[in-house]
């Protein structure tokens, strides 16, 4: 999500600037033996342009946000990670998370467990997002949960690694290691929402062992307090 941020943000300085730059002496004008003119007409008009471009690559960032399932995913993962470092309070939580859930999600094995932690907050704490798992990989899985299927891509499964330990180093006890499983529904119009959210049981770990995030080069998102 961050990097998808820097990218949009970039793209719009990269349009935003030299618009400006390159129109800055057209926005007055000296007519001889006159004082210099501001052109309010033309100056209307890059402000206008400058307003357009900006709401368009901010769309274009939402729809990106909301189709792409690494980043909606990162997106729901992140509050659960702002919880863990002390940057929201379970009601924060609840009613943050629900903005990126369906409306009938099955959240309460997570949400029980979040409620009962008395474990003080971290000061940092790192996650990795695994491979989506499609219908043809857990339909016939008895270990994951029963979920109506749409089609070939929908709706997946993603097994996400939260690491509450050392963030400089990998764990490599695998005690501050923490696996979570959300189904990940999309609909057309309200892109990807969590429809199923809880700690993710042996079996499935060792049902989709390939679908895992991966210790060793999987790449890790840090939340600081």
């Amino acid at each position: 999500m961050q990097t998808a941020k820097f990218i949009y943000i970039l793209m719009w300085a990269l349009f935003i600037v030299p618009l400006i730059g390159f129109n800055v002496k057209r926005l007055s004008e000296k007519k001889y033996g006159e004082k210099r003119s501001i052109k309010w007409g033309f100056i209307a008009f890059i402000a206008a342009l400058c307003v357009f471009i900006s709401v368009f690559l901010l769309f274009a960032y939402k729809v990106t946000l909301d189709t792409r399932y690494e980043l909606a995913a990162e997106r729901y993962i992140d509050l659960h990670a702002e919880y863990v470092t002390g940057q929201l309070t379970y009601d924060e939580y609840i009613s943050q998370s629900a903005l990126l859930e369906t409306p009938d999600a099955d959240t309460a094995a997570f949400t029980d467990a979040l409620a009962n932690t008395k474990d003080s907050p971290k000061e940092s704490v790192r996650f990795q997002i695994g491979n989506w798992i499609t219908p043809q990989y857990y339909q016939d899985d008895e270990s994951f949960p029963k979920t109506e299927v749409v089609d070939a891509n929908n709706p997946v499964f993603v097994i996400y690694l939260l690491d509450v330990g050392d963030p400089d180093t990998i764990a490599d006890d695998k005690t501050t290691l923490e696996y979570y499983l959300i189904e990940m529904i999309w609909s057309d119009g309200g892109g990807w929402k969590i429809a199923y959210h809880a700690p993710a049981t042996d079996e499935q770990l060792k049902s989709e062992k390939d679908s895992l995030p991966s210790l060793i080069n999987g790449k890790w998102f840090a939340v600081s307090a």
